[in-house]
Protein backbone atom coordinates (compact mmCIF):
# COMPACT_ATOMS: atom_id res chain seq x y z
CA UNK A 1 0.00 0.00 0.00
CA UNK A 2 2.72 2.29 0.82
CA UNK A 3 4.87 1.57 -2.36
CA UNK A 4 1.43 2.46 -4.37
CA UNK A 5 1.15 5.95 -2.85
CA UNK A 6 4.83 6.37 -3.02
CA UNK A 7 4.57 5.29 -6.68
CA UNK A 8 1.38 7.62 -7.11
CA UNK A 9 3.82 10.73 -5.47
CA UNK A 10 6.34 10.38 -7.81
CA UNK A 11 4.43 10.12 -10.64
CA UNK A 12 2.12 13.20 -9.99
CA UNK A 13 5.87 15.13 -9.35
CA UNK A 14 7.10 13.68 -12.71
CA UNK A 15 4.14 15.22 -14.33
CA UNK A 16 4.01 18.06 -12.69
CA UNK A 17 7.92 18.68 -13.78
CA UNK A 18 7.08 17.75 -17.19
CA UNK A 19 4.48 20.54 -17.47
CA UNK A 20 6.69 23.06 -16.02
CA UNK A 21 9.05 22.61 -18.27
CA UNK A 22 6.50 22.48 -21.27
CA UNK A 23 5.29 25.98 -19.80
CA UNK A 24 8.78 27.53 -19.04
CA UNK A 25 9.32 27.09 -23.05
CA UNK A 26 6.29 28.07 -24.00
CA UNK A 27 5.72 30.56 -21.95
CA UNK A 28 4.18 33.50 -22.70
CA UNK A 29 3.44 37.12 -21.12
CA UNK A 30 0.01 39.93 -21.22
CA UNK A 31 0.65 43.33 -22.73
CA UNK A 32 0.90 44.85 -19.77
CA UNK A 33 3.57 42.80 -18.21
CA UNK A 34 5.17 43.17 -21.48
CA UNK A 35 5.04 46.56 -21.40
CA UNK A 36 6.24 47.04 -17.56
CA UNK A 37 9.35 44.43 -19.11
CA UNK A 38 10.09 46.75 -21.85
CA UNK A 39 10.05 50.30 -19.60
CA UNK A 40 12.07 48.76 -16.61
CA UNK A 41 15.01 47.66 -19.09
CA UNK A 42 14.78 50.92 -20.73
CA UNK A 43 15.50 52.52 -17.44
CA UNK A 44 18.15 50.17 -16.69
CA UNK A 45 20.01 50.30 -20.08
CA UNK A 46 19.65 54.45 -19.46
CA UNK A 47 21.43 54.13 -16.10
CA UNK A 48 24.92 52.31 -17.93
CA UNK A 49 23.21 48.38 -17.49
CA UNK A 50 24.34 46.24 -20.42
CA UNK A 51 21.35 43.95 -21.84
CA UNK A 52 22.39 40.70 -19.80
CA UNK A 53 22.93 42.79 -16.31
CA UNK A 54 19.24 44.25 -16.73
CA UNK A 55 17.80 40.84 -17.76
CA UNK A 56 19.30 39.62 -14.70
CA UNK A 57 18.48 42.43 -12.43
CA UNK A 58 14.61 42.26 -13.55
CA UNK A 59 14.79 39.02 -12.78
CA UNK A 60 16.01 39.27 -9.44
CA UNK A 61 13.26 41.93 -8.48
CA UNK A 62 9.83 40.76 -10.58
CA UNK A 63 10.00 36.68 -10.32
CA UNK A 64 6.89 36.65 -12.54
CA UNK A 65 8.83 37.49 -15.38
CA UNK A 66 11.98 34.85 -14.11
CA UNK A 67 10.56 32.19 -16.64
CA UNK A 68 10.08 34.82 -19.27
CA UNK A 69 13.40 36.17 -19.27
CA UNK A 70 15.03 32.62 -18.80
CA UNK A 71 14.13 31.55 -22.25
CA UNK A 72 15.19 35.06 -23.48
CA UNK A 73 18.60 34.63 -21.56
CA UNK A 74 18.80 30.94 -22.95
CA UNK A 75 18.50 31.97 -26.61
CA UNK A 76 20.75 34.87 -26.30
CA UNK A 77 23.02 32.29 -25.04
CA UNK A 78 22.61 30.49 -28.22
CA UNK A 79 24.12 33.25 -30.14
CA UNK A 80 20.53 35.01 -30.97
CA UNK A 81 20.61 38.85 -30.53
CA UNK A 82 18.36 40.34 -28.12
CA UNK A 83 15.74 40.95 -30.31
CA UNK A 84 15.94 38.18 -32.09
CA UNK A 85 15.91 36.35 -28.72
CA UNK A 86 12.38 37.96 -28.32
CA UNK A 87 10.72 37.25 -31.75
CA UNK A 88 8.64 34.40 -30.46
CA UNK A 89 7.21 36.07 -27.41
CA UNK A 90 6.16 40.08 -29.81
CA UNK A 91 4.22 40.82 -32.78
CA UNK A 92 6.01 40.83 -35.91
CA UNK A 93 5.77 44.84 -36.24
CA UNK A 94 7.46 45.49 -32.77
CA UNK A 95 10.22 42.90 -33.50
CA UNK A 96 11.12 44.39 -36.54
CA UNK A 97 11.21 47.74 -34.58
CA UNK A 98 13.63 46.28 -31.80
CA UNK A 99 15.35 44.39 -34.54
CA UNK A 100 16.47 47.39 -36.31
CA UNK A 101 17.04 49.48 -32.99
CA UNK A 102 19.57 46.85 -31.94
CA UNK A 103 21.58 46.80 -35.40
CA UNK A 104 20.59 50.45 -36.46
CA UNK A 105 19.13 52.69 -33.79
CA UNK A 106 18.92 53.79 -30.52
CA UNK A 107 17.97 50.59 -28.29
CA UNK A 108 17.19 52.40 -25.09
CA UNK A 109 14.45 55.40 -26.90
CA UNK A 110 12.84 52.22 -29.00
CA UNK A 111 12.55 49.91 -26.00
CA UNK A 112 11.15 52.86 -24.30
CA UNK A 113 8.98 53.54 -27.04
CA UNK A 114 7.67 50.29 -27.19
CA UNK A 115 6.81 49.83 -23.32
CA UNK A 116 4.37 53.11 -23.65
CA UNK A 117 2.45 51.41 -26.70
CA UNK A 118 1.63 48.39 -25.05
CA UNK A 119 1.02 50.60 -21.56
CA UNK A 120 -1.32 52.64 -23.80
CA UNK A 121 -2.95 49.73 -26.01
CA UNK A 122 -3.64 47.78 -22.14
CA UNK A 123 -5.45 50.51 -20.63
CA UNK A 124 -7.39 51.54 -23.74
CA UNK A 125 -8.41 47.83 -23.66
CA UNK A 126 -8.91 47.97 -19.69
CA UNK A 127 -11.33 51.22 -20.35
CA UNK A 128 -13.19 49.37 -23.58
CA UNK A 129 -14.25 46.15 -21.38
CA UNK A 130 -15.51 48.56 -18.39
CA UNK A 131 -17.43 50.25 -20.84
CA UNK A 132 -18.86 47.53 -22.31
CA UNK A 133 -19.61 45.72 -19.08
CA UNK A 134 -22.89 47.21 -18.15
CA UNK A 135 -23.98 46.98 -21.55
CA UNK A 136 -23.42 43.48 -21.79
CA UNK A 137 -24.90 42.51 -18.35
CA UNK A 138 -27.82 44.34 -19.48
CA UNK A 139 -27.86 42.68 -23.58
CA UNK A 140 -27.54 39.34 -21.39
CA UNK A 141 -30.61 40.18 -18.94
CA UNK A 142 -32.52 41.39 -22.44
CA UNK A 143 -31.75 37.96 -23.92
CA UNK A 144 -33.22 36.33 -20.98
CA UNK A 145 -36.15 37.86 -21.25
CA UNK A 146 -36.43 37.37 -24.89
CA UNK A 147 -36.34 33.75 -24.16
CA UNK A 148 -38.89 33.96 -21.80
CA UNK A 149 -41.27 35.94 -24.31
CA UNK A 150 -41.11 33.76 -27.18
CA UNK A 151 -41.39 30.24 -24.62
CA UNK A 152 -44.21 31.52 -22.52
CA UNK A 153 -45.70 34.99 -23.32
CA UNK A 154 -46.47 35.25 -27.43
CA UNK A 155 -48.16 31.54 -27.62
CA UNK A 156 -50.18 32.46 -24.77
CA UNK A 157 -50.78 35.57 -26.95
CA UNK A 158 -51.49 33.70 -29.50
CA UNK A 159 -53.59 31.42 -28.29
CA UNK A 160 -55.70 34.24 -27.12
CA UNK A 161 -55.90 35.92 -30.20
CA UNK A 162 -57.39 32.91 -31.97
CA UNK A 163 -57.11 32.48 -35.24
CA UNK A 164 -56.80 36.30 -35.77
CA UNK A 165 -53.52 36.89 -37.98
CA UNK A 166 -50.45 38.93 -37.50
CA UNK A 167 -50.54 42.69 -37.38
CA UNK A 168 -49.55 44.02 -40.10
CA UNK A 169 -46.89 46.07 -38.25
CA UNK A 170 -45.49 42.92 -36.55
CA UNK A 171 -44.85 41.10 -39.28
CA UNK A 172 -43.53 44.08 -41.10
CA UNK A 173 -40.59 44.29 -37.84
CA UNK A 174 -40.23 40.74 -38.21
CA UNK A 175 -39.57 40.60 -42.02
CA UNK A 176 -37.89 43.75 -41.98
CA UNK A 177 -35.49 42.55 -38.79
CA UNK A 178 -35.26 39.17 -40.47
CA UNK A 179 -34.24 40.90 -43.97
CA UNK A 180 -31.32 42.71 -42.36
CA UNK A 181 -29.51 40.45 -39.83
CA UNK A 182 -29.58 38.45 -43.45
CA UNK A 183 -27.94 41.05 -45.46
CA UNK A 184 -25.46 41.46 -42.85
CA UNK A 185 -24.46 38.32 -42.74
CA UNK A 186 -23.99 37.68 -46.67
CA UNK A 187 -22.17 41.35 -46.12
CA UNK A 188 -19.78 39.60 -43.76
CA UNK A 189 -19.26 36.11 -45.32
CA UNK A 190 -18.88 38.56 -48.58
CA UNK A 191 -16.52 40.68 -46.98
CA UNK A 192 -14.42 37.83 -44.96
CA UNK A 193 -13.79 35.76 -48.49
CA UNK A 194 -12.97 39.25 -50.48
CA UNK A 195 -10.24 39.91 -47.11
CA UNK A 196 -8.83 36.35 -47.65
CA UNK A 197 -8.02 36.81 -51.28
CA UNK A 198 -6.21 39.91 -50.54
CA UNK A 199 -2.54 40.32 -50.18
CA UNK A 200 -1.03 41.81 -47.52
CA UNK A 201 -0.60 45.06 -49.26
CA UNK A 202 -4.06 45.25 -50.24
CA UNK A 203 -5.17 44.25 -46.51
CA UNK A 204 -3.12 47.30 -44.97
CA UNK A 205 -5.03 49.75 -48.07
CA UNK A 206 -8.51 48.21 -47.24
CA UNK A 207 -8.25 48.38 -43.18
CA UNK A 208 -7.23 52.04 -43.67
CA UNK A 209 -10.87 52.68 -45.03
CA UNK A 210 -12.87 51.50 -42.89
CA UNK A 211 -15.11 53.41 -41.71
CA UNK A 212 -14.49 54.76 -37.26
CA UNK A 213 -11.23 52.47 -36.80
CA UNK A 214 -9.78 53.18 -40.20
CA UNK A 215 -8.27 56.10 -38.93
CA UNK A 216 -7.05 54.75 -35.93
CA UNK A 217 -5.07 52.24 -37.79
CA UNK A 218 -3.38 55.09 -40.72
CA UNK A 219 -2.21 56.81 -37.38
CA UNK A 220 -0.48 54.07 -36.26
CA UNK A 221 0.96 52.87 -39.59
CA UNK A 222 2.16 56.45 -40.03
CA UNK A 223 3.50 56.37 -36.18
CA UNK A 224 5.27 53.18 -36.79
CA UNK A 225 7.11 53.87 -40.12
CA UNK A 226 7.77 57.64 -39.01
CA UNK A 227 9.56 56.08 -36.17
CA UNK A 228 11.61 53.97 -37.20
CA UNK A 229 12.95 55.68 -40.50
CA UNK A 230 13.61 58.84 -38.40
CA UNK A 231 15.41 56.49 -35.91
CA UNK A 232 17.85 55.09 -38.37
CA UNK A 233 18.41 58.52 -40.72
CA UNK A 234 19.66 59.84 -37.38
CA UNK A 235 22.30 56.87 -37.33
CA UNK A 236 23.32 58.04 -41.03
CA UNK A 237 21.61 55.90 -43.05
CA UNK A 238 20.24 56.97 -46.45
CA UNK A 239 16.56 55.94 -47.28
CA UNK A 240 17.60 53.43 -49.96
CA UNK A 241 20.31 51.68 -47.68
CA UNK A 242 17.17 51.12 -45.07
CA UNK A 243 14.83 50.09 -47.68
CA UNK A 244 17.31 47.54 -48.57
CA UNK A 245 17.79 46.51 -45.56
CA UNK A 246 14.14 45.83 -44.92
CA UNK A 247 14.16 43.66 -48.23
CA UNK A 248 15.55 41.13 -45.74
CA UNK A 249 12.34 40.64 -43.83
CA UNK A 250 9.06 38.71 -43.94
CA UNK A 251 7.42 39.33 -47.30
CA UNK A 252 4.64 40.40 -44.90
CA UNK A 253 5.38 43.32 -43.28
CA UNK A 254 4.59 47.13 -43.40
CA UNK A 255 8.47 47.42 -43.85
CA UNK A 256 8.92 45.21 -46.63
CA UNK A 257 6.16 46.65 -48.68
CA UNK A 258 7.27 49.95 -47.63
CA UNK A 259 10.68 49.50 -48.42
CA UNK A 260 9.97 47.59 -51.75
CA UNK A 261 8.02 50.28 -53.35
CA UNK A 262 10.30 52.65 -52.22
CA UNK A 263 13.12 50.96 -53.97
CA UNK A 264 11.44 50.01 -56.69
CA UNK A 265 10.57 53.61 -56.98
CA UNK A 266 14.47 54.91 -56.94
CA UNK A 267 15.46 52.13 -59.15
CA UNK A 268 13.52 52.88 -62.13
CA UNK A 269 14.06 56.98 -61.44
CA UNK A 270 10.27 57.58 -60.12
CA UNK A 271 9.01 59.78 -57.64
CA UNK A 272 8.72 59.22 -54.68
CA UNK A 273 5.58 61.35 -53.53
CA UNK A 274 3.32 59.58 -55.96
CA UNK A 275 3.91 56.47 -53.93
CA UNK A 276 3.50 58.58 -50.53
CA UNK A 277 0.47 59.75 -51.86
CA UNK A 278 -0.87 56.51 -53.04
CA UNK A 279 -1.04 54.72 -49.86
CA UNK A 280 -2.96 55.81 -46.94
CA UNK A 281 -0.61 54.31 -44.14
CA UNK A 282 2.12 56.94 -45.39
CA UNK A 283 1.89 60.27 -43.70
CA UNK A 284 1.77 62.84 -46.49
CA UNK A 285 3.84 65.21 -44.68
CA UNK A 286 6.67 62.99 -45.34
CA UNK A 287 6.93 64.63 -48.72
CA UNK A 288 7.64 67.71 -47.38
CA UNK A 289 10.44 66.51 -44.94
CA UNK A 290 12.06 64.86 -47.94
CA UNK A 291 11.95 67.45 -50.25
CA UNK A 292 13.18 70.42 -47.09
CA UNK A 293 16.93 69.58 -48.44
CA UNK A 294 17.96 68.67 -44.69
CA UNK A 295 20.92 66.74 -44.01
CA UNK A 296 19.83 62.93 -42.56
CA UNK A 297 20.22 63.95 -38.77
CA UNK A 298 17.67 66.79 -39.01
CA UNK A 299 15.21 65.26 -41.17
CA UNK A 300 15.55 61.84 -38.49
CA UNK A 301 14.73 64.18 -35.86
CA UNK A 302 11.92 65.70 -37.38
CA UNK A 303 10.61 62.48 -38.01
CA UNK A 304 10.84 61.55 -34.48
CA UNK A 305 9.26 64.37 -33.59
CA UNK A 306 6.22 64.08 -35.96
CA UNK A 307 6.14 60.22 -35.62
CA UNK A 308 5.45 61.36 -31.91
CA UNK A 309 2.49 63.77 -32.99
CA UNK A 310 1.31 60.52 -34.90
CA UNK A 311 0.94 58.82 -31.26
CA UNK A 312 -0.75 61.27 -29.50
CA UNK A 313 -3.28 61.78 -32.75
CA UNK A 314 -3.66 57.80 -32.37
CA UNK A 315 -4.34 57.90 -28.55
CA UNK A 316 -6.96 61.02 -28.60
CA UNK A 317 -9.17 59.20 -31.75
CA UNK A 318 -9.24 55.70 -30.12
CA UNK A 319 -10.48 58.02 -26.68
CA UNK A 320 -12.69 59.30 -29.25
CA UNK A 321 -14.28 56.29 -30.18
CA UNK A 322 -14.31 54.46 -26.78
CA UNK A 323 -16.87 57.70 -25.87
CA UNK A 324 -19.33 56.48 -28.66
CA UNK A 325 -19.61 52.66 -27.48
CA UNK A 326 -21.87 52.65 -24.65
CA UNK A 327 -24.27 55.05 -26.37
CA UNK A 328 -24.49 53.07 -29.15
CA UNK A 329 -25.02 50.23 -27.22
CA UNK A 330 -27.62 51.83 -25.20
CA UNK A 331 -29.75 52.45 -28.41
CA UNK A 332 -29.80 49.11 -29.68
CA UNK A 333 -30.93 48.09 -26.28
CA UNK A 334 -33.60 50.83 -26.71
CA UNK A 335 -34.66 49.89 -29.91
CA UNK A 336 -35.03 46.20 -28.96
CA UNK A 337 -36.62 47.00 -26.00
CA UNK A 338 -39.51 49.83 -28.34
CA UNK A 339 -39.92 46.37 -30.60
CA UNK A 340 -40.57 43.83 -27.94
CA UNK A 341 -42.97 46.53 -26.39
CA UNK A 342 -44.82 46.60 -29.74
CA UNK A 343 -44.62 42.64 -29.88
CA UNK A 344 -46.52 42.38 -26.78
CA UNK A 345 -48.94 45.71 -26.66
CA UNK A 346 -50.23 46.03 -30.40
CA UNK A 347 -51.75 42.18 -30.54
CA UNK A 348 -53.45 42.79 -27.15
CA UNK A 349 -55.02 46.44 -28.81
CA UNK A 350 -56.11 44.32 -31.30
CA UNK A 351 -57.75 41.85 -29.65
CA UNK A 352 -59.45 44.75 -27.49
CA UNK A 353 -60.79 46.22 -30.35
CA UNK A 354 -62.23 43.35 -31.56
CA UNK A 355 -64.27 43.01 -28.60
CA UNK A 356 -65.71 46.40 -28.11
Amino acid sequence: MNGQKLFSRLWKMEKLRRILHVNTNKVKFNHQQQADFFLLLADLLSVGFSVKEALGFIKAVNPKLGPWIASIDKRMQKGASFAQSLQSEVKDDLFYQLLLAEKHGNLTKTLSEVGKILTAREQQRKKLFSLLQYPLILLGMLGVVICGLILFVFPELKVWQGERQTLPLIHMITLGATYLFTVIFISAVFQGLRWHQMNKEQRLIKICTIPMIGKCYCYYFQYYLTSILGSMLQQGLSLAEICEITQSFDRKSILYIFGNKIMTTIQHDGDISKVVATYSFLPNELIVFMNKGATRENMGRDLIVFANLKFKALTTAIEHLLIFVQPVIFSIIAIIIVILYLSILLPIYHSFQGVY
